[in-house]
């Protein structure tokens, strides 16, 4: 299992079950089951944002026209930047 594919399952679980304090992830008791469901939700998310939206493509364009790679603290961070603009325009609806 991915990195991702647990962080976004653990996110899905903790806001779907109001008990997630009680029984914190991934340790579930036998009436929540297993984490799988959650896993198998998270990866089907994230398999839907694999192609982007036009609005978060077009958000990569007018973000990295407007930026220096030095300035971005080098090629890491801008790619973590830019993810994260494009996250950004899907979860604010324009993506």
């Amino acid at each position: 299992m991915s990195e991702m594919i647990e962080r976004v399952a653990k996110a899905i679980y903790e806001e779907d079950d109001p008990w997630h304090k009680a029984w914190p992830w991934p340790d579930l008791n036998e009436s929540q089951g297993s984490p799988e469901p959650y896993r198998r939700i998270a990866a089907a998310a994230i398999k839907a944002m694999r192609e982007p939206s036009e609005a978060m493509i077009d958000r990569f364009v007018s973000r990295a026209l407007c930026v220096s790679i030095s300035g971005e603290g080098g090629w890491s961070e801008y790619a973590r930047a830019q993810w994260q603009a494009m996250i950004d325009a899907a979860l604010v609806g324009e993506g």
